[in-house]
């Protein structure tokens, strides 16, 4: 909604001619969408909003009944939930953004509630029960599958400019692939702000890469072995993993291979027939080939998380890991200035239905409550958008994320992630499908480790996790 002031000339004008005196518009938040919303007075009395361009153009619409020029938008409270903690940097950078544009915005005020990663289990119960909350954040998936019945539809928000967009609709100015992930989990709609965006993709060490001859990221899985075979060459490990990130070589490969929707079944599968697929044995004789051939760390069988990681920056004998893009900040405290990071997506597999621009990737997301007030909802969306605009870049050097706008610079150390997301056309879920099933979900891991370790064949892994 844009601020509506009724100049001085134009009172003066007013009070020279004949009509009752003009009633002036809600004065509001610097970035909210165009179309006016009624002040209460206003409404209670039926007054006439006037737009900018009459204000900027002197001329007036009277009503019968008006109010007074000198009145404005009374207060607002926005009561905000977080999923993150006080002390992370990402609530220290909203706690700035607020205070920012409660400066700008006088009658706006925002107040933080810091629940941690706990937010995803009280604040649904918080909102079923009327508490007064206004806006919150937490992963994309969080918001739609566990908040669903509170949020806000804001697709009509994201059709309006604002003026940190660079006069253009927000749907159309913040990062592609956010809005792609935004509009499919909501089937159309748009039910939250992105912001911090997440992507699970192969990170490599660039020194390491350079010593072995490799001048570019592989693209195909026959490239990617190439590569392996040049890192052992050179005398280091090729690959490491844990059992956090073990599952996801295979459920890439799968979902290269016969799509998302299909992993997803297979391990769903109360049956386990799936795991007689070609497609499951296919995957698992390229594994047990890499293994045969040396290819992951000795200790991939028994290394637990987060050692895989400090041994990745630290020892610095270790090719590639796949991880998230939170991986940077999670090793922070422990990686030389000096180290170079790289990172690619997931190879091309031979005969696949998918190729490199379909992502596993997510976000954080901010989301308005569906029964705050129309000046609540109206502020929160305006203070979503200024939070990833104005303060992007703050919220990239602070907490080492990566950014929505496309005026902001990615961080050195996630740099090839925007060239990843300029190509991603398509998602995946966080870590793929393979880990979707909790049920399961350990059995799989367990028996892909010692795969991967060479302990087992592929026939092996498959009659482990059918139970056989």
């Amino acid at each position: 909604m844009k601020n509506n002031k009724v100049l001085p000339l134009l009172l003066s004008l007013a009070m020279t001619i004949t009509l009752s005196a003009c009633g002036n518009g809600a004065n509001t938040a610097n970035n909210q969408p165009a179309e006016p919303v009624k002040t209460e007075e206003a409404a209670s009395t039926e007054d006439a909003v006037k737009t900018e361009e009459v204000a900027t153009t002197e001329q007036a619409t009277g009503t019968e009944e008006v109010a007074d020029s000198n009145e404005t938008a009374g207060p607002v409270t926005l009561e905000y939930w977080s999923s993150y903690n006080e002390v992370e940097p990402q609530a220290q950078v909203l706690q700035e953004a607020a205070k920012a544009y409660e400066e700008q915005n006088p009658n706006v005020k925002v107040n933080f509630t810091f629940n941690g990663r706990d937010n995803s289990k009280l604040l649904p119960v918080a909102l079923q029960s009327g508490q007064n909350i206004s806006m919150y954040d937490a992963n994309a998936y969080n918001i739609i599958k566990k908040f669903g019945e509170s949020n806000e539809d804001l697709t009509a928000y994201f059709d309006e400019s604002y003026p940190t967009t660079d006069g253009v609709a927000y749907k159309e100015y913040t990062l592609p692939a956010m809005l792609t992930l935004a509009e499919s989990l909501g089937e159309g709609n748009y039910y939250y702000v992105p912001m911090n965006p997440q992507a699970f993709v192969y990170f490599y060490n660039a020194d390491i890469f350079e010593k072995a001859g490799i001048t570019e990221s592989p693209k195909t899985w026959e490239e990617f072995l190439e590569v392996c075979q040049k890192i052992k060459d050179a005398g280091f490990t090729p690959i490491t993993t844990d059992p956090n990130y073990s599952t996801g070589i295979l459920g890439y490969y799968l979902s290269r291979l016969k799509g998302e929707e299909w992993v997803e079944e297979l391990v769903n599968d109360p049956t386990f027939e799936k795991w007689n697929d070609p497609a499951v044995l296919e995957a698992a004789k390229e594994l047990e080939k890499m293994a045969q051939a040396g290819y992951f760390a000795e200790n991939v069988a028994t290394v637990q998380f987060p050692q895989a990681q400090q041994e990745f920056v630290v020892n610095e004998n270790i090719g590639m890991y796949l991880n998230g893009t939170w991986f940077p900040g999670e090793v922070q405290d422990s990686v030389k200035p000096e180290f170079k990071w790289g990172q690619f997506a997931f190879p091309e597999v031979s005969g696949g239905v998918d190729d490199r621009s379909v992502t596993a990737y997510s976000s954080y997301g901010i989301g308005v409550n569906k029964n705050a007030s129309q000046e609540e909802k109206d502020a929160a969306f305006d203070f979503a958008v200024f939070v990833n605009t104005e303060f992007d870049q703050k919220m990239v050097d602070e907490a080492n994320a990566m950014p929505v706008d496309p005026n902001s610079s990615f961080p050195e150390n996630l740099s090839d992630m925007k060239e990843i997301f300029d190509n991603t056309k398509d998602k995946y879920v966080s870590q793929t499908a393979i880990a979707t099933n909790k049920d399961n979900a350990e059995i799989i891991r367990s028996a892909l480790l010692k795969l991967l370790a060479g302990d087992s064949t592929a026939e092996d892994f498959i009659n482990e996790v059918k139970g056989n």
